[in-house]
């Protein structure tokens, strides 16, 4: 297949999990409605023109808000969508919609759908501040007082989208909440760097294992991916040497996790590595996509994928 046609044909994987109530599944045979993944999943989408199918996806996480401005994980059941009551976090949940809604609104410019969302997006972003805490991080959850790494360089670049969001809804005052709220983000989570170990801490004061896969090694590619470090500082490059020292074939998913990471193949471009992303999209293919894994091939990783794949070939 050739390459165009391989990044619209996984396009369409991403849009054949889409139910016809605008909720996405994980995979075309899955159960679960997963709002963070399918927040991440979209983001390609958009910039390929399929905003119909996102606006009716925004329009379903909107409408399945909690009380509280969080939302939950959802389980489909003989046609019937479930609220499960459980999501893995309350932080990434909102703050990657932030960022597909800004995307969303960078293609097509749609103010009448912002102002639609603008009452669910006010009530998010004030629902984050009850779990953001003096040091600009936010733990997981109000119920799980843990602060992740990698969530939070989520809530970084959700912080900086709504604060757009809220600046074109000409709400300057929660616009500037927000901007500030997300330097204070950026400071929490340079915080959490260990000059002596070189690394970030992968959660509270809890530095990773480089032994390890997931969370430890991915965990530190976040940094890099949300921008809090910029590829050519040397805390990113000395990073980035420790992954590909400890886990020289992650691009060949020889890390002892059967799910791809496709994110580390955006991380390697940016990185300046563009091989080795390269070489991690055509293995996908080969694993993942025609392969035996196919069944941890998830949206989101599809996503990760497609962006990747636009970077390699200069889309």
């Amino acid at each position: 297949m050739e390459e165009p046609q391989l990044l619209h044909a996984q396009a369409a994987y991403i849009l054949k999990c889409q139910l016809p109530s605008g909720a996405f599944r994980l995979s075309p045979k899955s159960d679960v409605i997963n709002p963070y993944f399918t927040n991440l999943a979209l983001v390609p989408l958009v910039r390929l023109g399929e905003t119909a199918a996102v606006k009716r996806w925004m329009d379903w996480f909107v409408n399945h808000l909690t009380p509280q401005g969080f939302i939950n994980d959802h389980r489909l059941s003989q046609g019937l969508e479930t609220d499960t009551g459980k999501a893995d976090s309350e932080d990434s949940y909102v703050t990657t919609f932030f960022t597909l809604v800004r995307e969303y609104m960078a293609v097509t410019g749609d103010t009448t759908c912002l102002k639609s969302l603008y009452p669910a997006l006010r009530q998010m972003f004030y629902a984050l501040l009850t779990i953001q805490q003096a040091d600009g991080l936010t733990w997981a959850k109000n119920s799980y007082r843990v602060k992740y790494l990698m969530d939070n360089c989520e809530v970084l670049r959700g912080l900086e989208d709504a604060t757009a969001l809220f600046t074109l809804a000409e709400d300057l005052d929660t616009a500037t909440l927000s901007a500030e709220l997300a330097v204070k983000c950026r400071n929490g989570i340079l915080g959490m760097y260990d000059s002596r170990k070189k690394c970030f801490a992968m959660y509270d004061r809890v530095y990773p294992k480089w032994t390890k896969w997931y969370p430890d090694a991915t965990s530190q590619a976040f940094p890099i991916l949300y921008d809090v470090v910029s590829p050519t500082d040397p805390r990113a490059q000395s990073l980035y040497q420790q992954i590909t020292a400890r886990f020289p074939r992650f691009d060949m998913f020889q890390t002892g996790d059967f799910y791809p990471w496709m994110s580390l193949g955006y991380c390697a471009y940016l990185m300046g590595d563009h091989q080795r992303a390269k070489r991690m999209l055509d293995m996908a293919a080969t694993v993942y996509i025609y392969g035996p894994r196919l069944k941890y091939w998830l949206i989101h990783e599809t996503g990760w994928f497609m962006l990747t794949y636009m970077k390699v070939h200069g889309l």
